[in-house]
């Protein structure tokens, strides 16, 4: 695979600002990368710790959860492929209209019309990231928001070295912010398709509607395009 070309187009005709502070943000990732790995061997273990991987099962088994900023993830594996091992799904806690939802003292962290699903992450068997997608909200419930209240959730998603798994914390949130474009892509057409559908509320409850958007990524490409488009810009 080779680096995305929207990515690449994003980046040329982004500000010098935007580029470096993207490129921080990647650069931690990859060193967060570097680190669980070393530590743990992959990302995954990092979060299945050896444990026997079942379908559908959530991994760690209560989340992953900043309670602080109201974002969530969990790993699980439940598709046939050559790629994917498994993926990861991120949440943030949002109201119908996409404002903040805080937790309530006392009651479960997970709560089925809270987290709202933004987008999911494939990883391969070495625990990296192969692929970005959507999925319809009957798959993990929460609100359905358009694409750009989901986004704008999305420039809120922050994992915030949550106890026991600092340095996968550390990864998600730099690799979000890097690859914000095409997250914003799939989002709109992940919208598209469900508008082509002449009754949105069904359509959303459709089990034969299940990932609606899906772009393949090569995270070291990208991220080489990123560094020589920070290099042409001096840097």
């Amino acid at each position: 695979m080779t680096a995305s070309v929207n990515l690449i187009r994003h980046w040329r005709s982004a500000l010098r600002t935007q580029i470096a502070s993207t490129l921080a943000d990647a650069q931690a990732s990859v060193a967060a990368f570097a680190e669980v790995t070393a530590a743990r061997g992959s990302l995954i273990q990092s979060w299945v710790a050896g444990q026997e991987v079942l379908e559908y099962a959530h991994y760690p088994s209560d989340d992953v959860v900043d309670v602080r900023h109201g974002s969530q993830f969990y790993y699980h594996a439940h598709r046939d492929g050559d790629q994917e091992h498994g993926h990861l799904h991120l949440f943030w806690h949002a109201t119908a209209s996409g404002r903040r939802r805080y937790f309530q003292p006392g009651k479960p962290r997970w709560n089925r019309t809270e987290p709202t699903h933004l987008f999911a992450i494939s990883l391969d068997a070495r625990g990296l990231p192969v692929a970005l997608f959507t999925v319809n909200q009957w798959v993990t419930d929460g609100h359905w928001l358009d694409a750009n209240t989901t986004l704008a959730c999305v420039d809120r998603f922050v994992m915030d070295n949550v106890e026991g798994h600092e340095a996968s914390c550390r990864w998600l949130t730099g690799f979000v912010r890097l690859y914000r474009p095409l997250i914003q892509e799939l989002l709109i057409r992940r919208d598209q398709r469900m508008a082509r559908r002449s009754d949105l509320a069904q359509a959303l409850h459709d089990h034969r509607l299940e990932v609606l958007s899906q772009q393949p990524i090569d995270w070291m490409a990208d991220m080489d395009a990123l560094q020589a488009e920070a290099a042409r810009r001096g840097l």
